[in-house]
């Protein structure tokens, strides 16, 4: 009997706070065995506190046929290890090539979450299209910079469709700014789920 390979989920994120989501209920939903930040720069690890010496590779390290479990990292803050993104720039091509080695059957993965900046999803486009679905988690308490717009603008481009979009709070936000995306988020009938940081 042979393996199939894993089912990937692509999870776009607005904000490093994206560990606080992925501990919640909703966020559990989305994590599969293995979670891949897909970065041309690291920023979780500042998050957990995860130092990633300047040679780290992360997911282009399996151009070089380092295995997977190498270079996960365990944490105490994540429901799964995570493969972070290098410890210094890596050539977006090399990331791109990376995320096609992911499909492989490999018997310790039935799921993985790639985990996508959204300033990032443009530079590393069509290689999406390896995910099975996309969602969006949005910390509605970070003000939206216009690289949110750029991302949904290019969102629709790629007619990548998301299964869903989490909004979530890590803080009680700015009144000002929680009563625009009241307003904002109302005709798509989205919840704030606040998060303890």
């Amino acid at each position: 009997m042979s393996l199939a390979p894993p089912t990937i989920t692509c999870l776009f994120f607005n904000d490093p706070s994206l560990p606080a989501f992925l501990r919640a209920p909703a966020g559990r939903d989305l994590v599969g065995d293995l979670l891949v930040e897909c970065s041309l720069f690291p920023s979780l690890g500042y998050v957990l506190n995860l130092e990633t010496p300047a040679n780290y590779p992360g997911v282009a390290g399996l151009l070089g046929g380092v295995d997977l479990g190498t270079l996960a990292h365990p944490s105490d803050a994540l429901p799964a290890p995570i493969l972070l993104a290098a410890g210094s720039p890596v050539s977006i091509a090399a990331v791109r090539s990376a995320l096609a080695r992911l499909t492989q059957p490999d018997e310790r993965l039935r799921a993985i979450t790639l985990l996508v900046p959204v300033s990032d999803a443009r530079a590393l486009g069509a290689a999406l299209a390896i995910a099975d679905g996309f969602a969006l988690a949005w910390d509605a308490t970070a003000f939206p910079h216009e690289e949110l717009l750029d991302f949904a603008q290019w969102l629709a481009a790629e007619k990548f469709l998301l299964s869903g979009l989490h909004t979530y709070t890590t803080g009680a936000p700015v009144p000002s700014h929680a009563q625009r995306l009241t307003t904002l988020l109302a005709p798509l009938g989205a919840r704030l789920v606040a998060l303890s940081a």
